[in-house]
């Protein structure tokens, strides 16, 4: 029941690196890494892991996501040779029948269903002692800078999950993307509400053909719209008797339903949502078949590079703060962030050598400038590849508010001396690189942080003014919510899809509503309630 869509932007579709120091950070820990005595450990140990593709990383010739610069660090610098079992971009389907049949791998990530089915089925490693023993003040760090994340991977205080935590709660707002050429063309105005987006679309549709709106099979980002009617699909939420109450089955989504089939009418939605994945959605950006798409802060990394690539810089697409019905900035939804954990196959002899790898990774994203080359960071961070290394890395917390800060100032001012970190320079330097030469592969840091309207400047001014509710899962899934896994939102996906098509009336979401519940909603709702509810 944790969203989806959050899910897949902290595991498959990240923004390129945006780490900065937590302030505790001063000392390296127990165990040799490249920071501190530069030799690895006599030997060589073996770890079989798995992983998911990542479509966005660059490779040099010869490399892919099994063979490349990290997997020949982790040998070179520290003794460990980390063989990858399978790729898949179904992983989660593909772990969930290795879960089934006890084929684990030593090392894997998992979600938060996953974790608890394999904590109370006795698979995986109470992680407590070597993760205290081993990890580095910097990574732990991590830890101490979002608590609540790093209990969320415990149970009964003992650790089972190394949280890979986040880039920060600056990352979660969403936005409308436009094409900017199509709509310069046409002299369009800056959406003010729910009509503005609607003929916005219809006028893009008017001049260029196709369809108004990209969206996928999931629903995942036509959700992301939800918030324009003041419903929150997804998130827990209070409601006026103070109970907890999940937002996709409130009334506000009635609404917003209603006015989808309307658009689906119109032909505004993809009139073959219904078929389309993730890659083929964006597929129909890319080739330039339609101008406006409910995103994610990072559109710049995928499809923006592969837009801007095909169709040239003019094709880039801007951010839009999302509006209300009635012409306000709608409430965003702010979700628990940390969705994805780092466990290992109970019994797996050389933990300890999986904290190193996650003490360098930490160690390279927020203390190599200046310590490692800039060839050596290039090689490691650039063109997406901080982001194949799986269930090896976890993430600075504190990071994209702070970077965002200081590479915004940068821009401003020319003056570069507050950028520490190589994450800071690399989207400042990327920034700056598609100002001046619009090479594709800089738009996604460019949108991010570096543009006139960029995706972090619109994010920051959400968390500064408060302009947001949060979920009220706030750390630990109730283990019967996470039974459920997806089943109860695969319900919700499937009746709302007939609703927009227009196989079902509006007044088939009270049934669905009363479907949901007796599948089990109302179970999980007393759960959450009795964890979380006041």
């Amino acid at each position: 029941m944790a969203k989806k869509t959050k899910s897949l932007i902290l595991t498959l579709c990240m923004s390129t690196i945006l780490m900065t120091a937590c302030s505790n950070d001063g000392s390296t820990g127990k165990n040799p890494t490249s920071s501190d005595s530069g030799n690895a450990e006599s030997g060589t140990v073996t770890i079989h892991t798995v992983t998911s593709e990542y479509t966005s990383a660059k490779y040099p010739k010869g490399d892919d996501i099994t063979n490349n610069v990290w997997i020949r660090r982790y040998k070179e610098k520290l003794g460990v040779e980390v063989k990858t079992d399978w790729v898949s971009d179904e992983y989660n389907t593909k772990l969930n029948l290795a879960i089934s049949s006890n084929d684990l791998p030593d090392v894997f990530r998992v979600n938060p269903s996953q974790l608890q089915q394999l904590i109370e089925a006795d698979m995986i490693m109470d992680l407590t002692d070597v993760f205290e023993q081993n990890a580095s003040e910097r990574l732990k760090g991590y830890m101490e800078a979002d608590a609540d994340s790093f209990e969320s991977g415990k149970k009964d205080g003992k650790l089972y999950g190394i949280p890979q935590m986040h880039w920060g709660l600056i990352e979660q707002p969403d936005f409308i993307w436009i094409r900017n050429d199509w709509k310069e063309e046409l002299g369009l105005e800056d959406p003010k509400n729910m009509d503005d987006v609607k003929n916005i679309a219809l006028k893009l549709m008017e001049k260029h053909g196709g369809y108004g709106m990209a969206v996928d099979q999931s629903l995942d980002y036509l959700n992301l719209l939800a918030i324009g009617w003041n419903a929150h699909p997804d998130l827990w939420i209070e409601d006026q008797s103070g109970s907890l109450v999940y937002g996709s089955i409130q009334p506000e989504m009635k609404a917003a339903l209603a006015e989808w089939a309307e658009w689906y009418k119109l032909g505004i939605i993809d009139p073959e949502f219904a078929i389309k994945d993730f890659n083929a959605m964006n597929a129909d950006i890319v080739a330039g078949k339609v101008g406006m798409q409910p995103y994610y802060q990072w559109w710049g990394y995928n499809p923006g590079v592969d837009t801007v690539a095909n169709l040239g810089k003019d094709a880039i697409f801007y951010p839009y703060t999302i509006p209300t019905v009635d012409g306000k900035e709608a409430k965003q939804s702010i979700f628990f962030a940390n969705n994805n954990y780092v466990v290992m196959k109970k019994g797996f002899a050389n933990p300890k050598e999986v904290i190193d790898i996650l003490n360098d990774y930490a160690y390279i994203v927020d203390e190599g400038q200046g310590k490692e080359s800039k060839e050596t960071l290039s090689a490691l961070l650039d063109n997406d590849i901080a982001h194949v290394v799986g269930a090896f890395r976890v993430l600075n917390p504190n990071s994209d508010y702070e970077q965002y800060e200081a590479v915004s100032a940068a821009l401003q001012s020319g003056d570069s001396s507050g950028l520490t970190t190589s994450g800071m320079w690399q989207k400042y330097n990327n920034s700056v690189e598609f100002m001046k030469n619009a090479t594709p592969g800089a738009v996604g840091d460019y949108l991010q942080q570096g543009a006139p309207k960029n995706a972090y400047g619109l994010a920051k001014k959400v968390l500064d003014d408060q302009n947001y509710i949060k979920t009220a899962l706030w750390g630990v899934t109730p283990e019967v919510l996470a039974s459920y896994g997806t089943t109860l939102d695969d319900l919700l996906t499937e009746g709302f899809t007939k609703i927009i098509m227009g196989t079902e009336s509006i007044d088939y979401f009270d049934v669905l509503v009363q479907n949901w519940r007796a599948a089990g909603g109302d179970e999980a709702t007393k759960a959450v309630n009795e964890a979380y509810g006041k």
